[in-house]
């Protein structure tokens, strides 16, 4: 059995951004560590449409921290692709995990570097709808806090192969 949980996240100040759904693997008392299995259909309130993606997925939702994660997995747990959203932190409540996006996307390209993504509609963004200082200060501060996260292999960095952590592989061992 299952433990299904749907994701929703938001777009400053509060606009429906996306939503999809996975297995719960893991909540400990500082993330969520969801599964999504290939095909997983996501609902994109702002452009209305959905967008189903071929990989598995592999999400990694802060309490405290104001970065999401998203990894897309191969049939054998390895990492293809990595994208982190600077966020606020996620919450629980009545049966979903949400988050405020705030726009600046930081991905791993497939020649393995790191990148900023979409600082442009961050700005325009930013300025649309007049961010706080606060949030922008806190974007500063959760950008830097991934890198340096990224930087020293901090829980979900680091891995090459999600298999050899068992809790993850949906195998059990046999000894």
């Amino acid at each position: 059995m299952t433990n299904t949980i749907t994701i929703k996240s938001c777009k400053y100040p509060n606009v429906p951004y996306i939503e999809y759904s996975g297995e719960l693997l893991e909540e400990t008392s500082h993330y969520w560590f969801v599964k999504c299995p290939e095909n997983t259909v996501l609902k994109h309130y702002i452009k209305n449409k959905e967008i189903v993606y071929e990989y598995a997925s592999l999400h990694f939702f802060s309490k405290y921290h104001g970065y999401t994660v998203s990894i897309a997995i191969n049939d054998r747990m390895e990492p293809v692709s990595t994208f982190c959203n600077i966020s606020t932190p996620c919450t629980y409540q009545d049966g979903f995990i949400t988050y405020t996006d705030i726009d600046i996307d930081y991905v791993k390209s497939s020649a393995g570097e790191w990148f900023i993504k979409n600082s442009d509609v961050y700005i325009d963004n930013s300025r649309t709808y007049h961010y706080p200082i606060q949030l922008t200060n806190f974007a500063v501060v959760s950008l830097q806090e991934l890198k340096n996260n990224i930087a020293d292999d901090v829980f979900p960095f680091g891995i090459s192969n999600f298999s050899s952590i068992e809790k993850y592989s949906g195998q059990k061992n046999s000894s």
